[in-house]
């Protein structure tokens, strides 16, 4: 074999470089300390809290073999690392000086031109790999990607499943922000809108299989270039500085996507509900019943928020760089939902916007009440008629489906039309991207039973219970770090094995539990299957306002009745 020759070794740097053997040793010395001391005095500092417990080496050495397999507790080891004081201290301080000083987000954040912020899951969206052509097996790193179903496949079996049920489907894929605005992530102007190269072609191939689409991306791009409607009485005349304000206004274009968070205007969510109305009452007149005057707008109110990207940056401060963004939002009345609707609306954090205060813009003076300014509520209003809402923040591709699914039969066949609002990223991500961003694309099956049949066994008594239960089997835990909501929820499933307050007549229970609340871990995520708990439990039906709530649900127990764990301890 013939020796290489490097035919640039005139330009090889001859300089040497060395450091002697005291050097050597600081340089080591310093290296070791700075990554051994935040951490050792993490734990000591843990210890001395009475914490001991909740440490990572303390969770490293509590594993057993009947703990499950040591490679996914390793992995949660590894997540509680992220939340380690020195570690969460390290990470903000440096994104500070990125986000502050270099205009660079992280890996869930581009910061576009003129500070517009944009969810790099939304990005991806758009290139890449998408919902038809499937990515080669040599792009997947985990063979079991290529098992995952495709979202096509997933939505056209949905569409089947309800049609047998004499069900109408009408999929609303609510565009992505870089769609309408690639102007401030590229700086090319050339583009009035965008979307992935293959979104024409899924689209066609849903409505070939007898699925109403209605993709509102090209409206959303008129819209932005319509002025602003101001929702403000005309100033005095005499007000020099009001008449000048209220001119300028009214020279603004209309923002279709608020800047710092993934969701649009209330501007853009009133004209999507009036797309939405529209289109039902032409199309599916079968499931509209108008009751003129029923729904009304009672108030507007002046709110802001923060948004959901600028928490995404996990910044310790955030106001040097940015501040809060206010909208004008107009609250409906009462009479919105109704579960015994004909009309189903399924949804994501898209139709909890302006309604959910975990998603940014409630009220300072009641924090934890509904906003009643959402997309439900103004479609509502659009089509004078209640609607059974069925929406949950990130869990909007089967997580929805998934709880339409376990009514009772009689309950779904009484229903006319589905109308199932969705971001754009969940349909059009590749099966990879899909699973990076934390989308689930799966089947459902639909419950046989009918109504007087399907809750059983029957709950005895609605007052609270204490139970001393097995746990069997639990969703996974959402990572806060990786998520764009506040709180999240999980299920686990419980074998009753006594009953010691109250009155309950069921062998399993499925626990709706905390995952993480205000972006902190709950006790609840760190229940291991083959322990015994001691439960503390209401009805989940009892708690209206956590049903928004990001759920992770991977259970397919749909016999067992559904409880909110209220305490959890380790039975005795």
């Amino acid at each position: 074999m013939s020796q290489m020759h490097n035919p640039y070794a005139e330009e090889r740097c001859k300089a040497q470089f060395a450091i002697n053997h005291r050097a050597a040793w600081v340089f080591a010395v310093v290296f070791m300390a700075v990554l051994w001391i935040p951490p050792l005095w993490e734990h000591i500092a843990q210890a001395a809290k009475g914490k001991w417990n909740a440490t990572p080496v303390a969770r490293l050495m509590s594993w057993r073999p009947s703990h499950g397999p040591l490679i996914e507790h390793l992995h949660a080891v590894e997540k509680t690392l992220d939340h380690a004081g020195y570690a969460v201290a390290l990470r903000q301080t440096v994104q500070a000086w990125l986000t502050h000083d270099a205009q660079q987000g992280n890996s869930k954040i581009f910061i576009g031109y003129n500070g517009m912020l944009f969810y790099q899951p939304d990005l991806n969206a758009l290139t890449g790999y998408g919902p038809l052509k499937e990515e080669p097996f040599s792009v997947m790193k985990d063979p079991d990607l290529a098992k995952l179903p495709l979202a096509k496949n997933v939505i056209i079996k949905f569409a089947a499943q309800l049609k047998e049920r004499g069900i109408s489907l009408l999929l609303v894929p609510v565009p992505l922000k870089p769609m309408i605005y690639p102007e401030l992530v590229t700086g090319d102007i050339q583009y009035e809108w965008m979307t992935h190269p293959e979104a024409g072609a899924f689209y066609t191939s849903l409505r070939s299989n007898g699925i109403d689409v209605l993709d509102l991306t090209a409206n959303f791009a008129r819209l932005r270039g319509q002025r602003r409607h101001v929702f403000e009485r005309a100033p005095d005349p005499k007000d020099k500085t009001a008449v000048t304000q209220a001119q300028t206004q009214a020279r603004e274009l209309t923002e279709v996507f608020l800047r710092q968070d993934t969701h649009w205007t209330p501007e853009a969510m009133r004209f999507s509900a009036e797309k939405v109305a529209a289109h039902v009452k032409m199309n599916f007149p079968q499931a509209v019943h108008l009751r003129f005057n029923m729904i009304k707008a009672v108030d507007s109110v002046q709110r802001e928020s923060i948004g959901d990207l600028v928490k995404l940056l996990d910044l310790e401060n955030p106001g040097p760089s940015f501040a809060s963004e206010q909208v004008l939002l107009q609250v409906i009345g009462e009479s919105t939902e109704d579960r015994d609707s004909p009309i189903v609306l399924l949804g994501d954090s898209f139709v909890n916007v302006f309604d959910d205060p975990s998603l940014g813009f409630e009220n300072p003076a009641k924090p934890e009440d509904n906003i009643s300014a959402g997309f439900a509520q103004t479609l509502a209003l659009r089509l004078q008629q209640p609607l059974d809402v069925i929406a949950m923040n990130g869990k909007g591709s089967t997580g929805v489906r998934k709880a339409l699914a376990a009514r009772p039969d009689d309950e779904v066949r009484a229903k006319k039309l589905v109308i199932w609002v969705i971001a754009a990223r969940d349909l059009l991500l590749s099966r990879s991207a899909a699973r990076a961003a934390g989308i689930e694309w799966a089947d459902v099956a639909f419950n046989p039973k009918r109504g007087e049949t399907a809750t059983e066994p029957v709950i005895s008594s609605e007052a609270r219970i204490v139970i001393e239960a097995k746990l069997v089997e639990k969703s996974k835990n959402q990572d806060p770090n990786g998520s764009p909501y506040r709180d999240a929820l999980h299920t686990a499933l419980y074998d009753v094995e006594n009953v010691k307050e109250g009155t309950l007549d069921a062998k399993q229970v499925l626990g709706v539990q905390w995952t993480f609340k205000n972006k902190q871990m709950q006790p609840t995520a760190s229940s291991i299957p083959g322990r015994r708990y001691r439960l503390t439990l209401v009805p989940w039906e009892s708690k209206k306002e956590l049903q928004s709530i990001n759920l992770q649900d991977d259970s397919t127990a749909y016999d067992a009745t559904r409880w909110f764990v209220e305490k959890m301890d380790l039975a005795p």
